[in-house]
């Protein structure tokens, strides 16, 4: 099987060859341009021979839409600072407008995924970034998503505002993406956790805008649902439409198995992220893959972290997982 053909084999759970596995991280320092994150995103390529990319966009980049700024240090791990922040206080997401995402920050990451994907071919799937509006929102604040979740139960109009001015322009972006040739979206969020959110809380700033903005990635085969954090609201996904769902398989979240039998659908995970494989031995990596590989017995599973995982993590530790994956098929 070439790359595509295994991808979308374990999406629809038939047979493969073997399980297909990808990683994700930041290059902090090569993050800054479309340019700089394609020859990153190329480098990775061609040093780990992955089966997809998700080529790891800066977290920024969204609320950079509406004048958040930034420096960047030059090493690859170190996250860059936040100098300046698009409003003054929270209830100011009542006043923002949508942003234009054939402009700035988003047109940018167009072209960096339009590049890659010429770059690498239509042989490799190719999935883009997309932050769910509850989670840009943190970004445009001071205070954070403490702020955020605050305002929702102070003055839960001033942040629906907010919220569908993030959500007109991530539907608008994500249609972009759809029509520069990516595979799917990776569509994120770490609000939906039982600490941050309740179940109604959830339904009324979150799904909503969630739904929206998956529709306009619809026609796109490996749209990937990607829930962030411990004790995740997992029965409030679990009807997503999408093809994959990612999440970190810790003891305060479903299993592998769980999430394949409550959806039918693919599974991307059963590795560590950060910060725990940076230090993790070759043996201990390949072992965890095994069990993963193990535990769903070769169907529905994509495998990958929980998470991205360290910028500076050892490529003999990804390497010992591809090593793994291979002598399993």
């Amino acid at each position: 099987m070439n790359k595509r053909e295994r991808v979308m084999a374990a999406v629809r759970g038939e047979q493969v060859d073997r399980v297909p596995f990808s990683f994700w991280l930041h290059n902090f320092a090569r993050e800054g341009s479309a340019q700089a994150l394609v020859e990153e995103t190329l480098r990775l390529h061609r040093t780990f021979d992955w089966d997809f990319l998700k080529p790891q966009s800066r977290y920024q980049c969204f609320a950079e839409m509406w004048g958040l700024e930034y420096t960047q240090a030059p090493d690859r791990a170190e996250w860059p600072v936040v100098t300046k922040l698009p409003l003054r206080r929270a209830a100011d997401l009542a006043t923002l407008q949508p942003a234009d995402p054939a402009k700035g920050a988003l047109a940018e990451q167009v072209q960096a995924m339009t590049a890659i994907r010429a770059a690498v071919g239509p042989e490799v799937p190719v999935v883009a970034t997309v932050f769910a509006p509850l989670m840009v929102a943190q970004f445009l604040v001071p205070g954070g998503v403490d702020a955020v979740l605050q305002l929702a139960r102070e003055d839960a109009a001033a942040l629906e505002h907010g919220l569908e001015a993030i959500a007109v322009t991530q539907e608008a972006f994500t249609r972009l993406l759809a029509a520069c040739g990516v595979d799917g979206v990776f569509y994120a969020t770490n609000v939906a956790t039982r600490n941050l959110l309740s179940p109604d809380e959830f339904r009324r700033f979150q799904q909503p805008y969630d739904r929206r903005i998956l529709e306009a990635a619809a026609a796109l085969p490996f749209n990937i649902v990607h829930m962030c954090g411990g004790g995740i609201l997992f029965e409030e996904f679990a009807d997503y439409p999408v093809s994959v769902f990612s999440w970190a398989v810790t003891p305060d979240n479903p299993s592998l198995t769980e999430v394949h039998r409550r959806t039918g659908r693919a599974v991307l995970g059963g590795l560590p992220a950060k910060p725990a494989i940076k230090s993790m031995t070759r043996e201990a990596l390949a072992a965890r893959a095994r069990s993963s590989l193990a535990e769903m017995g070769g169907r529905f599973h994509l495998l990958g972290p929980d998470c991205s995982i360290n910028p500076d993590t050892p490529d003999e530790l990804l390497h010992a997982v591809g090593e793994a994956v291979r002598a399993a098929a």
